[in-house]
């Protein structure tokens, strides 16, 4: 794309926003209060359930602490499944969850949390799969909400909203590693069972947070696009049915629908469906980007999709990168700001010397299939806040908050 195109989009991207007023972020709170309790009211959020100031939601995602990616964590599984079913075989059910245990008490801690804090954060997208709440079956175990509670209670302290993000539905919604199973991306919609069982789990997770003012949105289905690559009316109508679920359980909180990947025609009208207080989300990766300019244009590609669409709810960029081109970050974020986008990077954490985190760390890498346990606990208890870096990427984000 020319620089005089380039230039002149920016231009009208920048008339545009002049009709959407900026937003108000309150002065940092707890957010324990009813009038903390955010909901859409046009294409705004906003406190007060509606009725206050406008809240911009930026952030960036938990990821790598309750799903793990073998290129993004110190582990050699290809997905959690294998982890868990590893693990489960080598040491024992127990064993294996104890390990977990190690694991996610070194990945996040209160350090993780006032870093975030201080960046000035006012979200942080929570991503994490059925297998943190129930067996295959469904079962639900003893302690299935304890991370989520302590995560969501940590983050109000501090005045940051949490976004639960089902990034893995049971059978998989897209059958990609980074859903916790990798298969052929057919065993939800295509399977009654593990439909019926994730409408369960999110009438179960609307249940425990309902009226819970930290809680921003539930976002639905992570990356939902199955086999094809797209999203369509095989999502929209699960949407629909897992949004009635909801709602019947939990008629305040917002929902977020993801699509596959782009606009205009990715998602549809609200109206189509009679839904209410919801936002939209996209992802944004501009895979075959080689400079600055690569970013950019995908960047202005996405927002002139998402202005077509115009759907009249608010809009989400779930998970973004810029990779390691900094005018490219900085043009996204600006221009994400300028739209009225909320926005949430991916991630917050990466292992090896890479652009995806705001921090990077090298603690040892685990073999699931070869260290003894012992081993397995030792290595993991070193994936902790202490042992990670901030690299530059940090300090762009910083500068976007």
């Amino acid at each position: 794309m020319s620089p005089f195109i380039t230039n002149f989009l920016t231009l009208l991207f920048a008339i545009y926003a002049v009709f959407i007023p900026p937003a108000k972020v309150q002065t940092r709170h707890a957010l324990t209060d009813p009038g903390d309790f955010l909901k859409v009211r046009g294409i705004s959020i906003r406190r007060e359930s509606g009725k206050g100031v406008k809240i911009a939601l930026r952030g960036t995602n938990a990821g790598g602490w309750l799903v793990h990616e073998e290129w993004m964590c110190p582990t050699n599984a290809p997905d959690q499944q294998t982890i868990r079913d590893t693990l489960t075989d080598r040491f024992g059910a127990e064993e294996a969850q104890s390990l977990l245990d190690v694991y996610r008490g070194a990945y996040w801690t209160i350090q993780d949390f006032d870093n975030c804090a201080a960046m000035g954060m006012t979200a942080i997208r929570l991503p994490f799969t059925y297998m943190d709440f129930t067996d295959d079956a469904g079962n639900f175990f003893p302690k299935a909400f304890d991370r989520l509670d302590w995560f969501i209670e940590n983050c109000a302290r501090r005045g940051i909203y949490v976004i639960l993000d089902l990034h893995g539905a049971y059978g998989s919604q897209n059958g990609k590693h980074h859903s916790g199973i990798h298969n052929d991306g057919r065993q939800l919609y295509h399977n009654e069972a593990n439909r019926a069982l994730t409408i369960r789990l999110w009438e179960a997770i609307a249940a425990r947070y309902k009226g819970n003012p930290a809680v921003a949105a539930y976002d639905l289905l992570n990356e939902p696009a199955n086999d094809t690559g797209l999203t369509g009316v095989m999502q929209w109508d699960f949407y629909d049915e897992l949004y009635m679920a909801i709602r019947k359980v939990d008629p305040d909180h917002i929902i977020v629908m993801e699509a596959c990947w782009n606009p205009p025609d990715a998602l549809p009208k609200p109206r189509q469906y009679g839904w209410k207080n919801v936002m939209y989300s996209y992802h944004h990766y501009a895979w075959d980007a080689k400079d600055d300019q690569g970013v950019t244009g995908h960047t202005i590609g996405q927002i002139v999709g998402i202005t077509r669409a115009l759907d009249g709810v608010p809009i989400l960029i779930g998970e973004f990168s810029g990779f390691g081109y900094e005018g490219g970050w900085r043009y996204t974020l600006k221009n994400y700001n300028r739209m009225g986008y909320h926005w949430t990077t991916w991630s917050y954490k990466a292992t090896g010397d890479t652009s995806w985190g705001l921090y990077n760390h090298n603690p040892p890498r685990v073999d699931i299939y070869g260290d003894s346990a012992e081993t397995i606990r030792e290595k993991w208890s070193q994936a902790g806040g202490e042992y990670a870096r901030e690299i530059w990427v940090k300090g762009v984000v910083e500068e976007y908050m």
